[in-house]
């Protein structure tokens, strides 16, 4: 199977997680990144045992050649963009 685009994950669907989520993901498809949208995962460490809003960014998958190339090109672009969600989140709250 083969993937590419950009997918973040949360441990729920719902709240500031998903908002911060949702927002870095559009940033990232203004970039070039096809969004695959947000996934929820209760079961990751990283996200379940967080005691704030976590997300884990998938930008760009190893096995794609376009998204290595998009990532390689545009590497600046995408952590502003990245960042941008973040900021996004933030400012609206």
């Amino acid at each position: 199977m083969t993937l590419e685009g950009v997918e973040s994950l949360v441990f729920n669907r719902y709240g500031e997680a998903a908002r911060l989520a949702g927002n870095i993901n559009v940033h990232l498809e203004q970039a070039g990144f096809e969004n695959l949208g947000i996934s929820e995962r209760p079961d990751l460490v990283i996200l379940n045992r967080s005691e704030m809003p976590a997300v884990l960014v998938e930008a760009g998958f190893i096995n794609t050649d376009a998204d290595n190339e998009l990532l390689d090109a545009r590497f600046q672009e995408v952590a502003r963009a990245i960042a941008e969600g973040i900021l996004a989140t933030v400012w609206s709250a």
